[in-house]
């Protein structure tokens, strides 16, 4: 695997103790690197096509990423209508304005729910988008104002039954649905929705070629995951594919699994592009990864082969009963990582003036305490072995109130 070196990068290993983290019900999900768009060459424009300049904006720029979760539902509304011109209009005044908020990254959501807002052979398009091509629209305007482009994926999540039976493309995943052998052997279902199985080898191979390609043709930053792994602890999910691989220890059985998926796709962006970086951003609360989720974020940062970049969603309050900020991150920060692994902080500006229904006793702190997401940006940046910050999500972060927003510009020097 290529050994990825970044000059901001200073390692701390220290032991993860998480003492004042314990189990509490799932975050939403939020879930790049400095600033710098993709070159010239990555981009493939048609030749009618001009690159311009970067667009400055008298935005300074910053020696850490700070960067947004842009989310698909965000996505779809910007590509809305059927002129691709106007699409590209409304995504350029978007992200200007997430850059004047000092945001030099963004993570988009390209597939969300097994549909692409790009073209792919694997995935069925999503008709939401009237088939643009978002992935082309995003690098070429990214690449105008000098931000940095990671494409948002959830690996495993499909639709629901009656969605997939509407589709009749010639995609690998359309075409696996409508093979009942197939769909039984790559495909699980629960609770109303598909899922990739993330125990079949067709589901590790899928995936491999679905990084390789998006890769390949857009040549993004990189390729982002957040936390959408195994969607239930219960044993009927795979009771008869734990049996057939003759594992007794279900859990462990399934970390491996996801283990297994995290290194795939790993080594597929590394090679479509050595320098282009894996990135996921699991859920703050470790012990949930572990034993609900059966993601073993410990295991991955300190092999080094499984990512190079760890965005935890620390959507926490100071006042969390469960996950105090404070505490939270400083685990985080402590995890052991390979020397290339690197972290940064998902901070939560969607969640200023709510109740935080999970939070315990600091269920009234968004409303009652003002500054919250600047004071955890101010943590953040103090952590010296730190790469920056990620906002969940780009509309909450451009729609914050006046005085929260002014707070947070202070802290963004």
């Amino acid at each position: 695997m290529p050994k990825h070196t970044h000059s901001f990068f200073m390692p701390i290993l220290c032991v993860f103790t998480l003492t004042a983290c314990r189990p509490a019900m799932p975050e939403a999900a939020g879930a790049p690197l400095p600033p710098g768009g993709q070159t010239a060459e990555q981009l493939h424009l048609p030749e009618s096509d001009t690159v311009q300049l970067p667009e400055t904006d008298h935005v300074t720029e910053r020696p850490y990423m700070v960067g947004t979760w842009i989310p698909y539902f965000t996505v779809e509304q910007l590509l809305s209508s059927p002129d691709e011109r106007a699409c590209r209009s409304a995504v350029k005044s978007y992200l200007q304005g997430l850059k004047k908020t000092g945001v030099n990254t963004v993570f988009v959501h390209v597939c969300a729910f097994g549909e692409t807002s790009y073209p792919s052979a694997y995935y069925p398009q999503l008709p939401a988008v009237y088939y643009h091509d978002a992935m082309r629209i995003f690098t070429d305007i990214c690449a105008t104002l000098g931000l940095s482009l990671h494409a948002w994926i959830n690996p495993l999540r499909l639709q629901t039954e009656e969605y997939m039976n509407a589709q009749n493309g010639e995609s690998t995943l359309e075409v696996w649905y409508r093979d009942e052998k197939m769909r039984t052997e790559n495909l699980s279902f629960w609770e109303g929705r598909y899922f990739l199985n993330p125990a079949a080898e067709t589901t590790v191979k899928f995936l491999r070629d679905v990084v390789t390609e998006l890769v390949s043709k857009y040549h993004p930053a990189g390729v982002h995951i957040d936390d959408y792994f195994y969607p239930t602890a219960e044993p009927a999910f795979d009771v008869s594919d734990l049996a057939a691989s003759g594992a007794t220890e279900l859990a462990a059985w399934r970390r491996n699994n996801i283990t297994r998926i995290m290194q795939t796709m790993c080594a597929a962006v590394h090679a479509a592009d050595p320098e282009a970086v894996f990135s996921v951003s699991p859920g703050g609360n470790p012990a949930l990864n572990y034993n609900t989720l059966f993601a073993d974020v410990g295991a991955w940062a300190a092999a080094g082969d499984c990512c190079d970049l760890i965005i935890p969603q620390l959507y926490f309050g100071y006042q969390n009963a469960g996950c105090p900020f404070a505490a939270t991150m400083q685990g985080w920060y402590a995890m052991p990582r390979a020397e290339h692994v690197q972290i940064a902080a998902g901070l939560a500006p969607y969640k200023i003036g709510q109740a935080d229904i999970y939070a315990g006793g600091g269920s009234e702190e968004w409303i009652l305490s003002g500054g919250i997401i600047a004071r955890e940006t101010a943590d953040v940046l103090a952590q010296s072995e730190g790469v920056g910050v990620v906002y969940y999500h780009s509309d909450a972060l451009l729609q914050m109130p006046e005085a929260e927003a002014a707070a947070l510009d202070a802290v963004l020097p």
